[in-house]
């Protein structure tokens, strides 16, 4: 069997993609990054992971759909989902968190601020 990583990113900018690669590796966190939202329950099913970090503003399927499959999978439900976005608004942060988020990070954000919230999961 599988360990599963401890992070999946789930996010259409390659730069914060990159960013955060090296961030998780430098805090001793495994970590597998995709642009990939189309095909984001299977990867989940695929690496297991035991924390994703999603971006809501994506293009062809957005973040709060990825979270509703998520929350409706009997398999996927629990495992904890950090909303990292630049979507500010309260409006955004309340439907996140109405859909199942477990926490809702705006980006920018300081590396540290987003290791410390994901390891309240781990």
């Amino acid at each position: 069997m599988v360990n599963p990583i401890d992070v999946l990113v789930i996010d259409d900018n390659e730069i914060q993609l990159e960013f955060l690669e090296h961030l998780f590796s430098s805090h001793g966190l495994s970590a597998h990054l995709t642009t990939d939202n189309l095909n984001a329950i299977d990867i989940i099913r695929k690496v297991k992971p035991r924390v994703i970090l999603l971006d809501i503003m994506m293009p062809g399927v957005d973040g709060y759909t990825v979270l509703k499959t998520i929350r409706e999978d009997s398999v996927l439900k629990d495992i904890p989902v950090i909303i990292h976005t630049s979507k500010a608004f309260p409006v955004d942060q309340k439907k996140a968190l109405r859909l199942g988020a477990n926490a809702y990070l705006v980006k920018p954000i300081k590396g540290s601020e987003i290791v410390n919230e994901i390891k309240k999961y781990l």
